[in-house]
């Protein structure tokens, strides 16, 4: 019926079977880096369908990063645990702008705060306020992107927020002076300044390969988990309300 289309069609299909099957390879490669040694289990077949279904057609590095370790972190004796059906939509929803914005969010957070004695679940995350220096979170955002710094900043911030992956009432981004009620102590001209959300620190858990990290064991639990290749970490960072960390330096 095709006729001479059909060929066409027919390498079509053989190159997106490739194409996914391979970006299936990664999450799987992913997924077993992150896996504790000795570590057994089994994933419950309704997140082995989005990952494949979904996950199939993500070849951003970053995000096979986040669908790995939301795969390692699924495994259960039983397999009846579908939480990571949740999160791996989520994930898979996201844009790749917006999954590098919460890694390099979030990675911050859990390097500056490691070890200190916070319960970001309660009143003290609002000790975590961060501010960035924004164009320096602006040119990490658009490193292989064909987006201007403004315009990802603008669509990754907003959709995090209405991902609630951040404090709605507290993000905000651009010239200091425009919003100096209500981040007075900003201390870059160009600021991004958010504060995480419950959400947003449980979704890093996952992509650590932890689904047991939650805002109450942040501090404790949550570490740096570097890509290959690296994403350098952001230097112009500071937490107002917190005066006794190192403020600019990446340590």
């Amino acid at each position: 019926m095709l006729g001479p289309a059909a060929d066409e069609i027919g390498v079509t299909l053989a190159r997106l079977v490739e194409y996914r099957f391979r970006n299936v390879g990664r999450i799987m490669r992913k997924a077993a880096s992150k896996a504790s040694v000795g570590d057994r289990g089994i994933v419950n077949p309704r997140v082995v369908h989005v990952l494949l279904e979904e996950g199939s057609y993500c070849d951003n590095e970053l995000m096979a990063e986040y669908l790995g370790g939301v795969l390692a972190g699924s495994r259960t004796p039983t397999g009846r645990d579908d939480r990571a059906v949740s999160w791996s939509s989520l994930i898979t929803s996201m844009s790749s702008l917006q999954i590098r914005a919460h890694y390099l969010i979030y990675r911050e957070l859990a390097a500056r705060l490691q070890g200190l004695n916070l319960d970001l679940g309660g009143s003290d995350r609002q000790l975590a306020t961060m501010d960035i220096e924004l164009s320096e979170f602006g040119n990490a955002l658009v490193i292989d992107a064909d987006v201007e710094p403004d315009d990802a900043i603008n669509h990754s911030i907003l959709g995090l927020v209405r991902l609630d992956l951040l404090e709605h009432e507290y993000a905000a981004f651009g010239e200091r002076d425009d919003f100096a009620d209500f981040a007075p102590n900003a201390p870059y001209e160009r600021v991004l300044h958010i504060v995480p959300s419950l959400t947003g620190m449980e979704l890093y858990g996952w992509g650590q390969g932890l689904p047991g990290i939650m805002a109450d064991n942040f501090t404790s639990q949550a570490e740096v988990f570097e890509l290959d290749p690296a994403i350098p970490r952001l230097t112009q960072v500071t937490f107002g309300l917190i005066p006794t960390l190192p403020q600019t330096s990446a340590s």
